[in-house]
C-alpha cells in the first residue's frame, strides 16, 4: 500500500465508493498523491479500505470521470498530470449508463392522453390525498392488463405504488428485518443493492449463467444460509438481459416452496419484454410479491407501479407503502387508469417495442458480441473475459465521451462468473445520436491492444 496515502475512514452516511473518491481528491489536494503517481492496485485498496474490489472499481470510474485519475492499459491507475476537479467530458458523446426510455417515442400518444383528462380531474389528482388502493375501475383494468403474464392476478390483491422501486422497498420492509438475508442474482439491479443496504439486509448471491439464475444454486444458498426470501428479476434481467425458461421457473417454484421461503419478483421489464412466459408469481401466488409498472414500458418518469400481494401480507405491505410516502400516486394513477381504458397504454408499449428492437439491432451491428436475447428491452449486455478488461474498456470509453455501466457495479459477489458491461439504449433521444455513441465504443473495442484482444 502507498505509504503516503491511506484511504480515509468511511462515513456511514455516504456511499462507500463516493467516500473513496473524496479520499483520493483530498489526497491530491493535500499533496499526499502527486500528478503522475501510480495508485495501489484495486485489490490493495479494497483490503486497506475494507470494501469489495467492485466498490473500488466503481470509485475509480467516478474518479476518472472527475478528472482525478486515468487508467493506463497494462500499467495501472495514475493521478492525472493536470488535476482539475471538474469532469473532463463536458462534450460527452452520450451517457449510455442510465437505463431509461426515450420519451420522444411516446410524446405524441401521452400528449393526447393528457389532453383528454378534464382540468378538474387533473387538479383533483394533483392536490388531493390519494390512496394506494386504486379505484374499483382502475383495479379491474389493471388486473386485465396483468393477466397476460399473471393469470392469477385478482383485483383484491392489487395496490398501486409510486413506481417499482417503492414497491421493492415496501416488499423488503414487509418480509425482512434488519440482519436478515435475502438471496438474489450474483449481478442485480443497483436499486436492490441500495434498498438492502438501507434496510440492513444482507444480499447473498446465487450463481447465474447465460440463461439466468441457476435453480440449483438458489437451492444451495437457501440451504446454507437459511434465508427465507428470494429476490429475482426473471424477465429481461438487469443488467444481463437473461430471461428464465419455463423449466427454470417451475424448478424455482418447487425450491422456494421446499424451503418455506417467499419470493419478491421484480417484473418491471415484463410489459415491454413480450416473452409470453408466465410470471413466477402466477405459478405460486401465495408465496410471491409481484411488482411491475410503467417506467420501463411508457416513460421513465411515469412513477406508477402495481403490486400483487398475498392476502396475509396485504395490510403490512400497505402500511410499508404509507410509511415511505404518506399518500399514494395521484396524477400518475389517474393517467394510468385513462390510458388503460382507451388503449393508449397498448399503443405506447407497441411504439417502444419497435424502437427498442431497432436500437438493439443497431447495437449488434457495431458491437457483435452483444448477448442475443429474444426478449425486448432498452439495454444490452456485452460479455467480457476479465474484470480488468471491463474496467479498462469502460474507462477508455469514458475518456472518449461515452459512459457505459461496468458489470462490477451490479455485483453482489466479487467472484461473479458473469463479467461484462451494460449499454443502455434509451438514454439518447435520437437514433442517430445512439449510432454515434456506438461507433465510438466500436472504435475503442477495435484498438489493436492485447489487453482488449478478447474483449469484443
Amino acid at each position: 500500500m502507498n505509504n503516503k496515502w491511506i484511504p480515509e475512514t468511511r462515513d456511514p452516511n455516504t456511499p462507500k465508493y463516493l467516500t473513496l473518491v473524496t479520499s483520493i481528491e483530498n489526497a491530491i489536494t493535500s499533496g499526499a498523491l502527486r500528478p503522475g503517481e501510480k495508485l495501489p492496485s484495486n485489490r490493495e485498496i479494497s483490503e486497506e479500505f475494507g470494501v469489495t474490489v467492485a466498490t473500488v472499481s466503481r470509485a475509480m470510474g467516478e474518479a476518472a470521470r472527475r478528472g482525478l485519475v486515468e487508467a493506463r492499459v497494462g500499467s495501472g491507475t495514475f493521478v492525472c498530470n493536470a488535476f482539475d476537479a471538474t469532469p473532463q467530458h463536458e462534450n460527452a458523446v452520450a451517457d449510455l449508463s442510465l437505463n431509461t426510455l426515450p420519451t420522444s417515442v411516446v410524446n405524441g400518444a401521452l400528449a393526447k392522453a393528457m389532453s383528454r383528462l378534464a382540468s378538474e380531474t387533473l387538479q383533483e389528482s394533483l392536490f388531493s390525498y390519494r390512496s394506494y388502493v386504486p379505484s374499483h375501475h382502475h383495479r379491474q383494468l389493471a388486473t386485465q392488463w396483468l393477466a397476460a403474464s399473471s393469470p392469477s392476478a385478482v383485483p383484491s390483491r392489487m395496490l398501486c405504488t409510486a413506481g417499482v422501486h417503492q414497491g421493492l422497498l415496501a416488499a423488503f420492509k414487509t418480509l425482512l428485518r434488519p440482519g436478515d438475508r435475502a438471496v438474489c442474482e450474483a449481478l442485480t439491479y443497483t436499486g436492490i443493492k441500495r434498498i438492502a443496504e438501507y434496510a440492513n439486509v444482507e444480499l447473498v448471491a446465487a450463481q447465474c449463467d447465460d440463461n439466468g439464475v441457476i435453480p440449483e444454486s438458489v437451492d444451495e444458498v437457501l440451504k446454507r444460509t437459511k434465508a427465507k426470501v428470494v429476490v429475482l428479476t426473471p424477465t429481461m434481467h438487469n443488467p444481463t438481459t437473461a430471461t428464465l425458461s419455463l423449466a427454470r421457473r417451475e424448478a424455482l417454484v418447487k425450491i422456494v416452496r421446499a424451503h418455506d421461503a417467499m419470493l419478491i419478483e421484480d417484473g418491471v421489464n415484463v410489459p415491454l419484454a413480450n416473452d409470453g412466459l408466465p410470471t413466477l408469481t402466477s405459478l405460486m401466488p401465495d408465496r410471491s410479491l409481484y411488482l411491475t409498472g410503467l417506467s420501463k414500458c411508457v416513460a421513465s418518469g411515469f412513477r406508477l407501479g402495481y403490486a400483487l400481494v398475498p392476502d396475509v401480507y396485504f395490510n403490512v405491505f400497505h402500511e410499508a407503502l404509507v410509511s415511505t410516502q404518506w399518500i399514494g400516486p395521484g396524477v400518475y394513477a389517474t393517467l394510468a387508469e385513462s390510458i388503460l381504458a382507451d388503449g393508449s397504454l397498448a399503443e405506447c408499449i407497441e411504439l417502444h417495442r419497435k424502437e427498442s428492437l431497432a436500437r438493439a439491432r443497431l447495437a449488434r451491428k457495431f458491437i457483435p458480441a452483444v448477448r442475443e436475447t429474444e426478449s425486448v428491452g432498452y439495454h444490452v449486455w456485452v460479455p467480457v473475459a476479465t474484470v480488468g478488461q471491463v474496467n479498462d474498456f469502460c474507462t477508455r470509453a469514458l475518456q472518449a465521451g461515452v459512459r457505459v455501466s461496468p458489470g462490477p457495479h451490479f455485483a453482489v459477489a466479487a467472484d461473479s462468473t458473469q463479467i461484462g458491461y451494460r449499454i443502455s439504449l434509451g438514454t439518447v433521444g435520437a437514433r442517430d445520436d445512439l449510432e454515434r455513441a456506438l461507433r465510438v465504443l466500436a472504435s475503442i473495442s477495435n484498438v489493436p491492444d492485447t489487453t482488449f484482444a478478447t474483449l469484443i
